[in-house]
């Protein structure tokens, strides 16, 4: 065989495994029918170029994470959202539920994170054990842990929320441009000269410490042509009736969930991409059960074994920060299941037992990110944009 062949063959088995190992984007807008990747700030990224997203086909271990209840700060009222009721857009008060399984369904939806279903998760301080502080009972408290089962808890705050509407007809209304049955129930309620706000404040807590991990602030805002777009890309995960259809066709309605997409956005970027991390359950002769399933853990993945040591407690506030974990052995992973794991130590300085914590030495898959094209700046129709995805 010539050099100049095996050149050429080395240099493409080199393309195809960098084309193998080389990680997709994390998310992808759709502008005029065509995915850009997105940039690693979204600051400059026009907000309608954030309702519609295409997720990367992430297949590495996911986040176990839950939605606390969405709080409402602004002047506003909130009301619940139920059964087949649509949105009124003249209304001015936040449809807290709905904003609450928006964000479940778009964290749901970047295929990073396993959401745990949970309807009102509450504050973090009534989900931990403060001991002496009598805030919760130490029963209650482990019965609150095992159904929880998160590794963090997203609480969100919505600081800003400007609908953009006004009850005087303008044109043919919003019905016209809408039709259909949510044309006649919005026919009569015109856009006003505002534009429509929303402000939403996101904390990421660890479930385990109580400690704040990440916090972010995000604002967004569509002018009064959000109504000319159709729906973003609100999906079922969670039964809200009329109120999907409708609330999406809004200014307000695409402006919070560009805002929420870029919260998902901002979450993977701040723990999206971290090794799997779990617990022994229980210890059966030579079967470690560890609380990682499918999503978390694979066959033949191998995982330190580390033992919490004693907790230290600040003594100013008394709050738990945490322990300086030992590290005891590995284990390794025989058989993966839906919610959990099947594994055999492989050494291991101590006897291992239940409730020992687990890490996988698999390296997580890099974040990557798009650069940042006037496409991803201006409306959509504004620009014709290049497909770049690859």
């Amino acid at each position: 065989m010539s050099k100049v062949m095996l050149i050429g063959i080395f240099a493409v088995g080199s393309l195809l495994a960098a084309s193998v190992c080389r990680a997709e984007y994390i998310a992808y807008s759709t502008v005029n029918g065509q995915e850009i990747p997105l940039p690693q700030d979204l600051t400059p990224v026009h907000t309608l170029n954030l309702v519609n997203l295409t997720w990367s086909n992430f297949a590495g271990s996911r986040t176990r994470m839950a939605v606390s209840k969405v709080d409402n700060t602004t002047t506003y009222a909130s009301y619940n959202v139920g059964g087949d009721t649509e949105y009124d857009v003249g209304t001015a008060t936040v449809p807290i539920n709905g904003i609450e399984a928006m964000i479940t369904d778009a964290m749901n939806r970047t295929n990073r994170f396993r959401m745990v279903e949970r309807q009102a998760v509450g504050h973090i301080l009534q989900e931990q054990d403060f001991g002496a502080s009598g805030r919760v009972a130490q029963p209650s408290a482990a019965k609150t842990g095992n159904v929880l089962g998160a590794q963090f808890l997203l609480e969100a705050v919505i600081t800003n929320y400007e609908a953009g509407v006004s009850n005087k007809k303008v044109g043919g209304g919003i019905g016209g441009l809408l039709g259909g049955r949510t044309g006649a129930i919005l026919g009569g309620i015109g856009v006003s000269k505002s534009t429509a706000a929303f402000g939403m404040n996101i904390r990421l807590v660890d479930a385990a410490t109580s400690e704040v991990v990440f916090t972010k602030q995000i604002n967004r805002e569509i002018k009064q042509s959000g109504l000319t777009f159709g729906a973003g890309g609100f999906g079922g995960g969670v039964a809200l009736g009329g109120f999907a259809g409708s609330y999406t066709r809004t200014p307000i309605g695409q402006t919070v969930f560009a805002a929420i997409n870029e919260a998902a956005y901002e979450l993977i970027q701040a723990i999206g991409a971290q090794s799997a991390a779990g617990s022994v359950i229980k210890v059966e002769g030579r079967n470690v059960y560890l609380n990682l399933g499918v999503g978390a853990v694979q066959v033949g993945d191998r995982l330190t074994l580390k033992r919490p040591g004693s907790a230290l407690i600040d003594p100013e506030t008394g709050i738990s920060l945490g322990s300086e974990d030992e590290e005891i052995g590995t284990v390794h992973v025989d058989q993966v299941k839906d919610k959990f794991s099947i594994g055999s130590v492989n050494a291991s300085r101590k006897p291992v037992k239940a409730k020992d914590r687990v890490i996988s030495q698999r390296a997580p898959q890099s974040l990557e990110f798009g650069v940042l094209v006037p496409e991803l700046q201006k409306a959509p129709g504004k620009t014709k944009a290049k497909s770049t995805r690859r």
